[in-house]
């Protein structure tokens, strides 16, 4: 029995197809069926029905994987343990949602990599949302998001490393600074209603009872920044204080919520993976760089 035949078995349940799994291990899929069945002669019982259009993990095969998963994580654990260095060696699949791409991670892996010289990261944008479920999918090492809205599952762990205030974000000569008044003068340009901070912002509008006029939507803070610009409406964004220093000069900037809102960053992952050295150091750079 191979560690590979048992990344594949794994890769297959979160996936859910042969295909998919094929995609993401970057195999053909003739050569995942065949380490599949080589899997299933060896341990002399089969692990998927095969009876429909895409095969189906069984009772037994469910109980495999869960042993799988179990024995992937002691030799992940084990090497990492036995070989710290290796954890900073390869490819390093990372997420991360757009503020923290145009922010201060640039900078930080420049360093890194100046550091590990075996050290390659492929970047991933996205919603929070998305990001949170393509790790536990097993499709990215781990990503930097905004903090779950939900108890975070024991295998996997979520460490913040910054906190972003919420700002009402209006045209520089505008010259008012009162929420309410702000909503009732300008149309509003709204985040993303499915991510996270979209949410937080929809709640507290909802509890000082502001309905605004919605003109159009975005799903990233340049987006909304060029919006207001433009003198489109106003928005409600989270901030980091580089940014703030820089929307100061350009638009008026008006705390949102009483006490102000913010919203935390924090870096999402399994609490064993054969990256960890490598995503650690990445946290420890990106709160250095904070100060």
């Amino acid at each position: 029995m191979s560690l590979r035949s048992l990344r594949i078995l794994t890769a297959i349940a979160n996936k859910g197809t042969f295909a998919a799994a094929a995609d993401l291990l970057g195999l053909t899929q003739s050569a995942v069926s065949l380490q599949i069945k080589s899997l299933e002669e060896e341990l002399g019982v089969q692990l998927f029905e095969r009876t429909g259009r895409s095969p189906r993990l069984n009772m037994n095969g469910r109980f495999a994987v869960e042993r799988a998963r179990e024995i992937l994580l002691i030799y992940d654990e084990l090497k990492a343990r036995l070989c710290p260095s290796c954890g900073v060696q390869g490819v390093l699949t990372l997420g991360a949602v757009p503020t923290v791409i145009t922010g201060s991670l640039p900078s930080v892996l420049g360093r890194l990599r100046t550091r590990y010289q075996d050290m390659h990261v492929k970047l991933v944008s996205g919603l929070s949302t998305e990001l949170v479920r393509q790790v536990e999918e097993g499709d990215l090492d781990a990503a930097l998001t905004t903090e779950p809205p939900y108890v975070v599952a024991p295998e996997y762990e979520w460490i913040p490393y910054d906190e972003e205030p919420f700002f009402v974000v209006a045209p520089k000569a505008t010259g008012i600074n009162d929420v309410t008044l702000l909503f009732e003068r300008f149309p509003f340009v709204r985040f993303d209603k499915m991510a996270w901070a979209g949410a937080i912002v929809d709640r507290e509008l909802m509890a000082q009872g502001i309905r605004p006029r919605e003109v159009m939507e975005f799903d990233s803070l340049e987006a909304a920044l060029a919006l207001v610009e433009e003198g489109l409406g106003i928005a409600v964004v989270p901030l980091s204080k580089p940014r703030q220093d820089h929307g100061a000069l350009h638009f008026t900037l008006t705390p949102f919520g009483s006490p102000q809102l913010s919203r935390r960053i924090g870096m999402y992952q399994k609490r064993q993976h054969p990256r960890q050295a490598l995503t650690l150091a990445i946290l420890e750079e990106l709160r250095q760089s904070k100060t």
